[in-house]
């Protein structure tokens, strides 16, 4: 599926119409909003009839005398139903006859001043919604100093409007290619066209690519293309140690028994082969004890329930007293193990106290995700592509020829170095230490328990907890590596 949103700026001139309906079906469009228009009603239909006939739309021109935003659709692939419109959005669902996905789409134009568009920043709240929800078009309204480029520096009063709808709602921006800045008079540049999506996109399961094209020559802004097509298979995820399985009462037991397994070779190989043996117990001990948290919590909390129900009719009953007992340290070590996963999973303060295992959160984290992925990168002759094997081959490229290049460099100058400020003995004879195991431990006791993994997916957490265990080979190695 194919949408497209365009700031026109005005659509009464007959070629600037003709640029349209050529746009149109050259990309192969099956929904394209046009804002400010300028359109009457009665231009509006007269434009319909005469060169979009087999296409419907829809406007908000009730709000004025003129349609702010005008959309169209190709109603052989794409179904459009109205749910609602002010004078600064329009508001749909998009069904595809094709793939049969559905999604709430919101075309925006937002008004000149900051005051008028509080009543955008309204409604996009009142229209919010679990389902996936995607709002493109023109806010006329930036979200940081680093959307605009020249001219006089952006107050906090100008964006705070913005930026707090956009955390209410949970929007974010789409990965996109092509223009940075969306609207240009020539001096100065900015980012008001924008595509955003609510948390809940990702359950949309499709992949979706936003590109920002080159003004051209009827518009000062850069007309925006959505690409939603079927998801990209994921490859299969990397281990990860989650902070959680330390606190099981089996993990001490894991790590002595796999750990002692014997293997010969230098001390950095034998550290990172029993670190990679250790991964298949410890996802078994995931499997058995810590797979879907969050169900878990759930469920513990109904037995829990349903158990004090019973308790209260039988009030002295000492199985009933010692089972609840179980029950209620089971729930506490449950809950203390879900907030721990979403703490390493999302690192974000308000959700980790107050959203942790909800839909919405599980939404944020599937949305997170994806908009890490990279579905499109632009090659080094500009064009672009969507190919998942040359996206790989456009990174390696890149970096093979930013690292891989050698170049003669200058011989060091020692009259410059010994010119400059020096280490007395005592900071040099420091320097030049060996380096100790309480030197390693420090170092890694001072790394904080939530900080991303290496690439061996084992978190520092692991290396604090199991310091007693794998201390000496961890020690042995880094020496080794010095």
């Amino acid at each position: 599926m194919k949408i497209q949103c365009w700031n026109v700026r005005g659509l009464n001139s007959p070629l600037k119409q003709h640029e349209v309906v050529s746009l149109m079906k050259k990309n192969k469009l099956d929904v394209f909003g046009l804002v400010e228009t300028k359109l009457t009603t009665s231009a509006v239909s007269f434009m319909h009839k005469l060169r979009l006939k087999n296409w419907n739309f829809l406007s908000n021109v009730a709000t004025a005398n003129t349609a702010r935003i005008l959309v169209f659709w190709n109603p052989s692939t794409v179904k459009v139903e109205l749910i609602d419109f002010t004078a600064q959005g329009l508001h749909v669902t998009i069904s595809s006859l094709v793939n049969q996905c559905v999604f709430l789409a919101t075309f925006v134009y937002g008004y000149n001043t900051v005051i008028a568009r509080r009543a955008l920043w309204e409604d996009l709240q009142k229209w919010s919604s679990k389902s996936p929800w995607i709002i493109l078009g023109d806010f006329n309204s930036i979200l940081s100093q680093d959307d605009k480029h020249n001219g006089e520096p952006v107050s906090s009063y100008e964006i705070s409007d913005f930026r707090t709808c956009c955390s209410v709602l949970g929007l974010s921006d789409l990965n996109y290619t092509g223009c940075q800045f969306t609207w240009t008079n020539g001096k100065i540049w900015s980012k008001i066209d924008r595509v955003l999506v609510n948390p809940y996109w990702s359950g949309l399961q499709r992949s979706a690519q936003v590109h920002f094209h080159n003004p051209g020559a009827f518009s000062d802004h850069s007309p925006i293309s959505v690409c939603i097509g079927p998801l990209y298979q994921r490859r299969r995820a990397s281990f990860k140690f989650f902070n959680m399985w330390a606190e099981h009462q089996d993990f001490k037991h894991i790590l002595s028994e796999q750990w002692h397994v014997a293997v010969y070779g230098s001390p950095m190989y034998v550290l990172c082969r029993r670190l990679k043996l250790l991964k298949a117990p410890l996802k078994q001990l995931n499997k058995l004890h810590f797979a879907h948290i969050s169900e878990r919590v759930r469920r513990a909390e109904d037995d829990l329930e349903q158990h004090q129900s019973l308790l209260h009719n039988d009030k002295d009953n000492e199985h009933l007293l010692a089972w609840d007992k179980k029950l209620r340290l089971d729930l506490v070590n449950l809950k203390s193990a879900e907030k721990m996963f979403y703490s390493q999973k999302l690192k974000c303060n308000f959700f980790k106290d107050c959203d942790r295992g909800t839909s919405f959160f599980h939404a944020l984290m599937n949305h997170r995700h994806k908009k890490n992925f990279i579905p499109a990168i632009c090659r080094t002759n500009g064009s672009l592509t969507t190919s998942m094997t040359e996206v790989g081959d456009t990174f390696v490229c890149f970096y093979q020829q930013l690292l891989g290049t050698s170049r003669a460099t200058l011989p060091l100058d020692e009259s410059v170095v010994f010119s400059g400020p020096r280490l007395d003995a005592t900071l040099q004879a420091s320097l030049l230490a060996a380096v100790t195991n309480d030197d390693i431990k420090r170092a890694l006791f001072s790394i904080g328990d939530d900080k991303s993994p290496g690439p061996d997916g084992y978190s520092s957490l692991f290396f604090k907890k199991s310091w007693d265990v794998v201390g000496q080979d961890l020690c042995a190695a880094v020496r080794d590596f010095f």
